[in-house]
């Protein structure tokens, strides 16, 4: 029993187990790497920034309101304006939409129909686009299945639509990582069997190497990902690809060493077994100290705060987990397979002697202030020249899609920051229904219209981004002069009729009247008095004309009676027309006496009222100078700065627009509002992060003692996520760098046991570094006609550099250290032994990084460009600077003292110059 543990043991049956073991269980523990991505690839912000604040706003807004985000349904007719056909289509899209709300998650559709006065920010001015916001439900489910849920919902036949925001596009450019992460994958492990195919002319040994690494990066991947899953761990949507990377290059390195070591063994006759312990422990210490300093390295990078950084962190789990599986792994099948492992080519082909390194080297130490200004001037310019040209537009690489080209078609006809409007929230503990602090509100939106960079400011007081005219002083003022003009015009005209009343009403016309009256009431009594007499008169001669017709007479008597008779009738007649008349001549003489007596007591009111009369004239004309001079003031207001306020009446507080736009933009408490800030350039501009600074301080500024004093202000949007990241990014790469570079420097001066020549060399590598980056900024730009790199470029292509910089630095160095001849009889046999491995280590470089074309990627181009154009200059100037800077730091400080001596020979006194004296 002991004897087959022994044996197992001896073939490392264990190590296999365990690695059988190890990869098994992170198989089935690997979560779905695309979900990760979708909901964790995104930079994960600190809960103190500005976007995450305004997010926890959001999502405690009220008005069922409280965990959605802005999703922009656009309508486009790309042949020129919407038809009256085509808006109704559109409405009756909405309308469907509507209906179907709860099934879409949609809690709040805002258009130009039901909210008239936000038309300008919805409908284009060449009137060819219309946009619908919708506010949607995170809870409803994933934001790529309610995209796809509304693109169908919203789609109307003759029109483009598209469902666009913000969190769409960032899902968008996830899934597009997502797609292109097994091709990548696929291609670097094809490539990586093809480059040591190559190198050893054999079909088993790639395979042995394509097996280290799966179980590597299994192995890693599985880790990043449950610790992403479970841990909320920092993840990039990156993490596949970079971990890839790094453990294919540093398996592809490591492997190309243990099995050129183990063919050297094998062809001296060694055992399998025993050729492999002897390799194990001639490589060892090189693979440990190249393993150490990559850990240590990447390691460091979870000490940073910055989620995209500290991901990267965990390629130091990678590299320790690849270091391992090099030196446990690999020689379970080296031991197994012995010679075989190079079939069918089993023997060792002829080495052929590298002298391309040789003869840089001798050139180097045969003129080393050449060599170094040649370097310098080669490689110089594209260090000087690089500069820090980053773009934060995750939208960059993504080919064809819907949410992406709507953006565009809001770009294109609302302006460019219509897409990623910037959102600025404002709480305090009072009320914002009310005049004052409306006030300020509608001032803070003015002063941020006004500010560079700016398109246009939506808020509670202008919801369109334009003012509403009614609610300001000027329109106000307006009105009221209009009103003015015609009160000082009814004045001139009372005026003028009271002076035509003063003049008719005069009192001598007046007094004649009373006399003419007062004959009138004499006549009438005289007619009184004469109408009784005849009344008497007549009575008397019917008596006399009743008694004469009682006697006997004769015929003249009888003959008079008859004509008495009928004079009789008529004087009857008369008698009782006089009657009538004397009542009415008597009601008419109390009437005129009532009439004079009324009369006279006018004609004393009269008087009275006519100096009233002039009275009231004065006052009307000093008050119609007055209202002038009122005018005058108010006409120079309206026209004046102060015009432009604020001022909404009670009447216009109560109104159904303006109760609208309060349910529009404040929260349920209505202590909380947001203005929209739609910026002129879009996020990506170079400017916006010191655009939305000049606004955060304009607003504080804007705020300061006045009624909102005080009051929390917070950004959000798509630019201030930008911007976050932008500034955490360029806060801490700087940093990044110096740990991780000083940390190689300080490991390679450790092994080396030199500071000035692990120095020298690691100035090359940066230098070469720099150059790659301004010549492929060059080349990319050349390409697609943008060179700027998007900002994760410099800490993927991180990730190569290093493993070449460890990798090649840490074998001179070693040889450096391990060599016991002095500095300049080391240097050409010392730099030509190391070259001789340089060829395949670039070779393995530019192999390794060769899948990541076939991403069809911006960002993973500029990534593979960098990395081969940094092997290539490095390993052509490597050997020029370390045996020049080699030369020249042994030669230079030997001079020094010969110089000195012979400067003080120069100056001592000769003896004829003593004997002179």
């Amino acid at each position: 029993m002991q004897e087959r543990i022994r044996k197992l043991h001896h073939n490392r049956i264990f190590a296999l187990v365990f690695w059988l073991i190890v990869v098994f269980a992170a198989i089935i523990t690997l979560p779905n790497v695309s979900t990760i991505i979708q909901y964790d690839g995104q930079p994960q912000l600190a809960n103190t920034s500005q976007p995450v604040k305004a997010t926890q706003i959001k999502n405690t807004w009220g008005r069922n309101l409280n965990g959605t985000y802005t999703v922009n349904a656009v309508y486009n007719n790309p042949d020129g304006k919407l038809t009256t056909k085509q808006l109704s289509a559109i409405d009756k899209s909405v309308t469907e939409l509507q209906k179907r709300s709860t099934y879409y998650g949609v809690k709040k559709v805002t258009t130009m129909t039901n909210t008239p006065t936000a038309r300008p920010q919805l409908f284009s001015k060449d009137q060819s686009t219309e946009v619908v916001q919708l506010e949607v439900s995170h809870n409803q489910g994933t934001v790529r299945q309610i995209t796809d849920q509304l693109s169908s919902q919203i789609s109307t036949i003759g029109l483009n639509t598209y469902v666009t925001s913000p969190e769409i596009v960032s899902d968008a450019a996830n899934e597009h990582i997502a797609s292109y992460t097994l091709i990548v994958i696929l291609m670097t492990l094809l490539i990586a069997l093809v480059a040591m195919g190559i190198l050893f002319a054999s079909i088993i040994a790639p395979i042995i190497t394509f097996l280290a690494i799966l179980i590597s990066y299994i192995s890693t991947l599985s880790l990043a990902t449950n610790l992403a899953y479970h841990w909320n761990f920092a993840y990039s949507e990156f993490t596949p690809i970079f971990l890839l990377m790094g453990i294919s290059l540093f398996t592809l390195l490591t492997s190309f060493w243990f099995f050129r070591d183990l063919r050297n063994h094998v062809d001296d006759g060694e055992e399998s077994q025993v050729a492999t312990t002897d390799v194990v422990q001639n490589l060892g210490y090189r693979i440990l100290i190249s393993t150490l300093t990559l850990t240590l390295a990447f390691g460091s990078l979870m000490l940073f705060d910055f989620s995209t950084i500290r991901a990267f962190g965990l390629l130091g789990i990678g590299f320790a987990i690849t270091g391992i599986a090099s030196v446990t792994l690999i020689p379970v099948f080296t031991g197994m397979l012995g010679n075989s492992l190079f079939w069918p080519k089993k023997t060792r082909p002829a080495l052929k002697d590298h002298k391309l390194w040789h003869s840089l080297a001798r050139f180097g130490l045969w003129q080393p202030w050449i060599a170094i200004l040649a370097v310098l001037y080669l490689a110089g310019p594209f260090a000087y020249g690089y500069r820090n040209q980053l773009s934060y537009n995750n939208s960059q690489d993504i080919p064809n899609n819907q949410a992406v080209q709507g953006a565009r078609v809001l770009s294109a006809h609302f302006g460019q920051g219509k897409a990623t409007p910037v959102t600025l929230y404002l709480q305090t503990n009072k009320r914002l229904d009310n005049q004052n602090q409306l006030f300020q509100l509608d001032n803070l939106t003015k002063k941020l219209q006004a500010q560079p960079g700016v398109a246009s400011v939506t808020s509670v007081t202008q919801p369109g981004g334009q003012p509403i005219t009614q609610y300001y002083v000027s329109n106000q003022l307006s009105t009221l002069n209009e009103d003015l003009t015609g009160v000082v015009g009814q004045l001139g005209t009372v005026r003028n009729d009271l002076k035509s009343d003063s003049s008719n009403l005069r009192q001598k016309d007046l007094n004649k009247e009373v006399k003419r009256l007062q004959s009138l009431t004499s006549k009438t009594n005289g007619l009184v008095s004469d109408s009784s007499t005849l009344q008497t008169s007549l009575q008397s001669a019917l008596s006399r004309s009743n008694a004469s017709g009682s006697s006997s007479a004769s015929k003249k008597v009888t003959s008079y009676i008859a004509q008495l008779n009928a004079v009789n009738t008529e004087l009857n007649s008369a008698l009782s027309t006089l009657t009538t008349l004397s009542t009415g001549v008597n009601t008419s003489n109390t009437d005129a006496t009532t009439a004079h007596s009324n009369l006279s007591n006018y004609a004393d009111t009269l008087k009275a009222v006519n100096d009233s009369l002039k009275s009231s004239r004065k006052q009307v004309v000093s008050m119609q100078k007055t209202l002038n001079k009122m005018y005058t003031y108010l006409g120079g207001l309206q026209t004046s700065e102060a015009a432009k306020a604020l001022y909404l009446t009670p009447t216009q507080l109560a109104s159904g627009d303006f109760q609208q736009s309060m349910a529009n933009f404040t929260n349920q408490n209505v202590k909380s509002t947001y203005l929209t800030i739609t910026l002129k350039q879009e996020p990506n501009a170079k400017n916006t992060a010191e655009t939305l600074d000049q606004l955060r301080q304009v607003a504080t500024s804007q705020l300061r003692g006045t009624v909102l004093a005080g009051s929390t202000l917070t950004f959000s949007g798509q630019p201030v996520t930008m911007a976050t990241i932008q500034n955490q990014y360029q806060h801490d790469l700087p940093r990044v760098l110096l740990l991780v570079f000083g940390i190689t420097l300080l490991l390679l001066i450790i092994f080396s046991r030199s500071l000035l020549q692990a120095s020298y060399w690691f100035l090359t590598f940066l230098a070469s570094t720099l150059a790659s980056y301004q010549l492929t900024h060059l080349i990319m730009k050349w390409l697609t006609g943008d060179g700027d790199f998007n900002w994760q470029v410099p800490l993927l292509a991180f990730v190569p550099l290093t493993v070449l910089a460890v990798v090649e630095l840490t074998q001179l160095a070693l040889s450096y250290r391990l060599n016991d001849a002095p500095l300049l009889d080391w240097l050409l046999p010392g730099i030509h032994e190391v070259g001789q491995t340089m060829r395949h280590s670039l070779f393995i470089i530019i192999a390794g990084v060769l899948g990541l074309l076939a991403a069809e990627s911006q960002t993973l181009t500029a990534v593979t460009l960098i990395t081969i154009f940094t092997a290539i200059i490095f390993n052509l100037a490597l050997p020029l600077m370390a045996s020049s800077f080699g030369k020249l730091s042994v030669i230079i400080p030997a001079q020094k003292p010969h110089q000195f001596r012979r400067q003080r020979r120069a100056d001592r006194p000769t003896k004829k110059d003593k004997e002179s004296k």
